[in-house]
């Protein structure tokens, strides 16, 4: 009995981590130690979480139905004015990440934007669909 005790408590502090998010969380990707640098990296991407932001806007459901969802969008940090990060489902659904180059979007800031936040802009429409909250170094605030 001690074995499945054991194996309980093992599975116990693996899943301990696994909490739900609520609905609309941003999830970012998972953050490095001082990947917080001034602009955009060699890599051709900005500071912030690794792996960019993910949200509703970049998802693809189970279905694999997209309909309805934005087929471009960059995320913008209004501390600097600057795209943060990109997405292109088409770019996506071939395979390969999409690079904030291969997105030719020019940034032109609102003053009606959320302050030290990240706003998501659908580029089809220019629209903002989406904001949260960051700190400096661009994570998301919970």
């Amino acid at each position: 009995m001690t074995g499945a005790l054991t194996l309980v408590a093992i599975l116990a502090g693996t899943l301990s981590g696994c909490a739900a998010q609520p609905t609309g969380a941003v999830q970012p990707g998972p953050a490095q130690a001082g990947s917080a640098a001034a602009g955009p990296t060699d890599a051709g991407r900005a500071p912030g979480p690794v792996g960019g932001y993910e949200g509703w806007w970049n998802s693809t459901p189970a279905s694999g139905d997209a309909h309805g969802l934005p087929a471009e969008t960059v995320a913008i940090n209004t501390r600097t004015n600057q795209v943060v990060d990109a997405f292109n489902r088409s770019i996506n659904e071939a395979g390969r990440p999409t690079k904030i180059s291969d997105v030719d979007y020019i940034v032109t800031p609102d003053p009606s934007w959320p302050k030290d936040s990240v706003v998501i802009i659908d580029t089809t429409t220019r629209q903002v669909i989406a904001d949260f909250r960051v700190d400096a170094a661009g994570e998301p605030i919970r």
